[in-house]
């Protein structure tokens, strides 16, 4: 055996610095390139953030720039500080007030207390009972239900403040909340002695109550969504799509820095202004491919899913990103990041672009339907059935075949009616009406 040398040509990818940059740029959400694009004017000490940016073509009207800025939420009042404004109005002892917000401060964001009052008490080195008349002035606070161990309670809390109280009720949700919650309502009603109408009534009463007491309260701001890209339709009717130059500032180099660094005649000082000014350059590059990438990938979308901007998401067609990656001549991958965490402003609303993607759910027919669709209509055939004798997943699947020529099988729609969050056929049905 002998070591020997030998030359080799090889063709091999190679990520550099600036590609990986590129491909950050492509799937930063518009709120995290501002901030990319602020972190970078700190490495780079002759680029320029200009919040002013200079127009080559008219702006967008005051209304189509006023409807992405209404998606700016604002901060909401907070569970923990809603309870406490109550407080002074039960003058309260110091202890007592004390536990009382040491047991507001233990509920849950749903506004429930989940740790055990035994361990709360051993935590404040209180009694139990001590413990107790707490949370019963906790429970006696707005919103009703507050302070709740778990549903049962949560619920009975409300239906002891209603201004007619309901002892069948009550008693249902005190004592036999779990058959009657799994609907087995003909045994529940042979026991209680009362009719199958009685028991629908009462179930038609607690789905007015809230089971998460705490959901209108917030602690934290809602997410900014603005949209990168604004499809408007023309004055002859035809569909565009426009970049929302609004969502990051414009940039510019300094030249009068890079001639006061020029002028000392040191050769670092202009090596190190050549590699910045190539920083720059770069940057502004990976902008723009990233702008024109949008711009492809929703003119794609738009020649493709014309129906669903008609009609909105119920009519949106099959298309998945493969499909639109072969299109546009570029990896499956790209099409993946350039939607992620993008938005899109469309005639009926803000939605990610990530919406108008969907696979077939059916090859079925002169037109394979989205299953955006297909829950569609099977959430509008649902909402049409006869309460007292509701679909069941196999005729459901026999009335998409045969009134809109989809077919799929009875497992396929169980999956999209769990998807919908829609009970099965046995737990929609109501009594109302029956003997």
């Amino acid at each position: 055996m002998r070591a020997e040398l030998w030359q080799e040509q090889r063709l091999q990818l190679s990520l550099t610095k600036e590609l990986v940059q590129a491909i950050e740029l492509l799937q930063y959400s518009a709120v995290d390139l501002e901030a990319f694009l602020y972190e970078q004017s700190l490495e780079n000490p002759f680029l320029e953030i200009r919040r002013t940016r200079v127009r080559q073509r008219p702006s967008r009207t005051e209304r189509d720039q006023k409807q992405w800025l209404e998606n700016i939420g604002a901060r909401a009042e907070t569970l923990v500080g809603h309870l406490l404004s109550q407080l002074p109005a039960l003058k309260l002892a110091d202890r007592e007030e004390r536990i009382v917000r040491y047991l507001i401060a233990s509920l849950d964001e749903d506004g429930y207390l989940r740790v055990p009052l035994a361990e709360l008490a051993a935590r404040f080195s209180a009694s139990e009972q001590e413990m107790e008349r707490g949370l019963r002035l906790v429970q006696s606070l707005d919103p009703p239900g507050v302070g709740a161990r778990d549903l049962a309670e949560c619920l009975l809390l409300q239906l002891e403040r209603l201004p007619e109280r309901d002892e069948l009720a009550e008693m249902i949700v005190r004592y036999h909340f779990v058959p009657f919650a799994e609907k087995s309502w003909k045994t529940l009603a042979k026991q209680l002695g009362v009719s199958l109408g009685e028991l629908q009534r009462v179930f038609e009463l607690i789905r007015t109550l809230e089971p998460r007491p705490g959901i209108h309260y917030s602690s934290e701001t809602p997410p900014l969504v603005v949209p990168d890209v604004i499809v408007v339709r023309g004055a002859e009717g035809d569909w565009m799509a426009a970049y929302n130059d609004d969502i990051h500032p414009e940039l510019g180099w300094n030249r009068e820095y890079e001639r006061r660094i020029a002028a000392s005649g040191d050769r670092h000082a202009e090596q190190f202004i050549k590699e910045k000014y190539r920083q720059f350059t770069w940057l502004a590059k990976s902008l723009e491919q990233r702008k024109q990438t949008l711009l492809h990938l929703t003119a794609v979308i738009i020649d493709r899913q014309r129906s669903c901007l008609e009609f909105g998401l119920s009519a949106l067609k099959p298309m998945t990103m493969r499909e639109v990656a072969e299109e546009l001549g570029v990896h499956e991958s790209t099409v993946s990041r350039a939607v992620r965490h993008k938005y899109v402003q469309t005639p009926f609303g803000t939605v990610e672009l990530r919406r108008f993607f969907s696979n077939a759910a059916t090859a079925a027919g002169d037109e394979a339907a989205s299953s955006a669709r297909v829950k569609a209509i099977i959430e509008a055939l649902i909402s049409e059935e006869d309460r007292r004798a509701p679909l069941s997943d196999q005729q459901l699947a026999d009335l998409l075949r045969d009134r809109h020529g989809i077919a799929i099988s009875r497992r396929t729609v169980a999956k999209y009616r769990e998807q919908l969050r829609i009970p099965s056929s046995a737990k929609r049905r109501q009594y109302i009406g029956l003997p």
